[in-house]
């Protein structure tokens, strides 16, 4: 019995030296990795106390030169991409709905989420979820510009095969969260016309698809609109 407590003992000792020694060899990247987790974000609630430790390393990267957040393809996250011009946006004049290439129980669940913390008067019965091969949510005519693209890049950050539709008379489009950065949507209009929407924007005011040519803008078929979906499903 005091053979197995003993090895016991020796066992702990030695997994304290290796975690002490992993701290110890690793504690940068071990610090750079909790300062990232701090970054803000929407839909998880829990980044809204701790994100002053994120804002923290990033003032300091800034004001030293220090690299301490993680980039995305060479980006702090934060960036605003240039335009050219702007394309002014009658927002409440189109329809506006989702394509996610999910299942109708996780759309169900991510405009729950949405609900939690949109800025509108929203209510779930008002999203119409058509399913298929793809899901395709209806949103309600009243929502805003701003809550529509928060919307787009929920769907987009939990499932990345989804985009933001908007279809009026005059101008049709769809649009994406883009991955290189945080805070921007990018798409292309039916014509052909590519453009970004940065959601740290007052999109209340500033209805606009900021216009870019330049943009990196993946490929959509157009059919997926109605492709494969059944009402009521």
């Amino acid at each position: 019995m005091e053979i197995v407590l003993y090895l016991f003992v020796v066992i702990f000792f030695l997994l304290l030296v290796a975690l002490a020694y992993t701290i110890v060899k690793d504690f940068k990247e071990i610090v750079l990795g909790l300062i990232n987790m701090c970054e803000p974000q929407l839909f998880r609630p829990i980044t809204w106390v701790i994100s002053p430790i994120w804002f923290i390393g990033y003032g300091l990267e800034k004001a030293f030169g220090w690299n301490i957040i993680e980039k995305y393809d060479d980006s702090d996250g934060l960036e605003k991409y240039p335009s050219t011009g702007n394309l002014k946006l009658y927002f409440s004049d189109g329809d506006k709905s989702i394509i996610s290439k999910t299942s109708k129980k996780k759309a169900e669940s991510l405009i729950r989420d949405f609900l939690e913390f949109c800025d509108g008067d929203l209510k779930f019965e008002s999203f119409k979820i058509k399913s298929g091969q793809n899901v395709k949510i209806d949103c309600p005519n009243h929502i805003t510009f701003y809550d529509f693209s928060i919307l787009t890049q929920h769907f987009c950050n939990e499932i990345t095969e989804s985009w933001g539709i908007y279809k009026s008379s005059w101008l049709t489009y769809y649009s994406y969260s883009n991955k290189k950065t945080f805070h921007n949507i990018v798409g292309q209009t039916k014509d052909g016309q590519k453009f970004s929407i940065y959601t740290l924007d007052d999109l209340y005011k500033d209805q606009n698809l900021k216009l870019n040519q330049g943009l990196e803008v993946k490929a959509f078929d157009w059919k997926l609109i109605n492709n494969g979906v059944q009402h009521g499903v």
